[in-house]
């Protein structure tokens, strides 16, 4: 009778433990973000090319962030945010709670840019990306070169930085982050804003901002950058690369 109770009690703790697994990775697909193509026109195509790439080396759910307000997050160890600008204040509040449960967490460009109703504000996740917002640029002259600094997110690369594709990026100040890159001028040599406001690639306890829309084709396609992407993913949710 003990050996059976003992089996029982077993097989209800691996039960529990199957139950209470969490899956590795999801992408949030932001309707809200999609209901303001005024703003974000290329979202959806963007949204679309990313989860293509994405599948060629990970596993992942799609989840909405409708999901996200429900309470899907608990599910999850890691979640990728692909420029999704729009958010609501449930949608945020779930965020941080996420982050206060030990999730991780990618985001790029302008997510949390803008409330619901579509007004622009300061980074509504500031405190989990590690930067408050300052200003869209696309200054021709600034932002011409990326240097890397020493991280797992450039393991693989033979560069120690990289000429920008555009000098499209959002100027952020460090509030809690630690700079992984930062900006340069064409002349490789002269930063592109003063310290505090120049990094383009930030870590914060563990989650990843990237200042630009890493997550679109330009970027993808290209050896370098969708390598710095390739490795974000694996940084962040190790377990769900394939």
């Amino acid at each position: 009778m003990k050996r059976y109770l003992l089996a029982i009690l077993v097989i209800l703790v691996l039960v529990s433990g199957f139950a209470f697994a969490k899956k590795p990775l999801a992408v949030v697909r932001s309707q809200k973000t999609i209901d303001k193509p005024v703003n974000y026109p290329s979202y959806t195509a963007d949204f679309e090319f990313f989860v293509k790439w994405l599948e060629a080396f990970a596993e992942f759910d799609i989840i909405t962030d409708e999901d996200v307000e429900s309470g899907v997050l608990k599910n999850y160890e890691a979640i990728l945010l692909p420029d999704n600008a729009v958010m609501g204040a449930d949608e945020v509040d779930c965020y941080f709670d996420f982050i206060d449960r030990g999730g991780r967490l990618f985001a790029c460009s302008s997510t949390s840019l803008r409330k619901e109703d579509g007004t622009l504000t300061s980074y509504q996740i500031a405190d989990i990306i590690g930067v408050t917002w300052v200003q869209w640029t696309n200054a021709k002259d600034k932002h011409n070169y990326m240097e890397f600094g020493d991280h797992k997110i450039f393991d693989g690369l033979d560069v120690e930085g990289i000429k920008s594709i555009t000098p499209s990026t959002q100027i952020v100040t460090l509030n809690l982050g630690e700079p992984l890159a930062t900006w340069y001028n064409e002349d490789k040599v002269t930063p592109s804003e003063a310290d505090e406001k120049n990094a383009c690639i930030i870590e914060n306890e563990g989650s990843i901002f990237v200042t630009f829309s890493i997550n679109n084709s330009i970027y993808l396609s290209h050896p370098v950058f969708g390598k710095i992407m390739k490795n974000v993913v694996a940084y962040l949710a190790p377990s769900a690369i394939k």
